[in-house]
């Protein structure tokens, strides 16, 4: 996933998303609505045929581009383990 660098500042980043790839912001803003250090995380779609998807981030305390690492990787870490459960359950309806 290419992934563009619009803004950052010391307490705020916006990134651009290649078109397409929008439905992995509404799980991606709510995780971070729920960190203690977000002010503010929205996302912003615009023209499907003209504008990439983007995310705003602004922290307090925190280095944005870590908050969102730290829940990039928990959500990564959450949906492989469904992926995970999801693939054991599929062998086992097999048989």
């Amino acid at each position: 996933m290419e992934i563009e660098v619009l803004e950052k500042e010391h307490d705020t980043l916006r990134i651009a998303l290649p078109k397409g790839e929008e439905t992995i912001l509404i799980p991606l803003v709510e995780a971070l609505q729920s960190e203690e250090k977000v002010v503010e995380a929205r996302y912003y779609i615009g023209h499907p045929f003209l504008d990439r998807p983007t995310l705003y981030l602004k922290t307090r305390g925190e280095k944005p581009q870590a908050t969102l690492k730290r829940v990039l990787k928990t959500l990564a870490d959450t949906y492989g383990d469904a992926l995970s459960d999801f693939d054991k359950k599929a062998e086992k309806a097999k048989a």
